[in-house]
């Protein structure tokens, strides 16, 4: 008896309620766009600074990092051949809010990263006359680029209502990041 006592008192009380667990109508008609600046190729041997890109549409996060090789864009021209490391990723996710600010993003991609050797003295050239780009040939080493599944998490925080700022951990990579909301202006 008493259990059929308690739970006619949580049904009645949830038909009371107005509040929803998550609120997914937050993301509706948000447009961001920003950048992301981090580590790529974590926990491995490859592991080096990079940057890169996020999107927003309607909560479906999207975003992508890259980590060139060191040396690649070096405007020293040697005959020094230097062993360097590249490494990428790219993830998918939805953002789930928990508050009207506050988003959990739980995220799958794929990650890549591979050995090779600069060449210092080769210079490449791109770009127009004002602005120019230097860098030097990347060669991947045969047999040394290595395939990841990437899987990991992150949290947005929207301090206003113009920008936001997010943290990502997955399996291959740590980074932030900071997106303009759009359809805020």
């Amino acid at each position: 008896m008493k259990k059929a006592l308690l739970a006619a008192a949580l049904l009645l009380v949830s038909f009371g309620a107005k509040a929803q667990l998550f609120d997914f109508s937050n993301n509706n008609d948000r447009y961001e766009l920003g950048i992301n600046i981090g580590q790529a190729g974590s926990f491995s041997e490859y592991a080096n600074f990079g940057m890169g890109l996020n999107t927003v549409v309607w909560g479906v996060y999207v975003d992508f990092l890259k980590a060139d090789a060191q040396h690649k864009y070096d405007n020293h021209v040697t005959d020094t051949q230097y062993n360097d490391t590249e490494a990428f990723s790219i993830n998918v996710g939805y953002q789930i809010p928990i508050l009207r600010w506050i988003r959990i993003m739980p995220l799958v991609g794929y990650s890549q990263t591979n050995e090779g050797v600069t060449d210092c003295s080769t210079v490449n050239i791109s770009g127009g006359e004002s602005s120019a780009t230097m860098y030097h040939d990347y060669d991947v080493t045969p047999g040394s680029r290595r395939h990841y599944f990437n899987f990991g998490g992150g949290i947005s925080i929207q301090p206003c209502r113009w920008f936001s700022i997010n943290a990502v951990v997955t399996a291959n990579a740590i980074y932030g990041g900071i997106g303009i909301d759009f359809t805020s202006f």
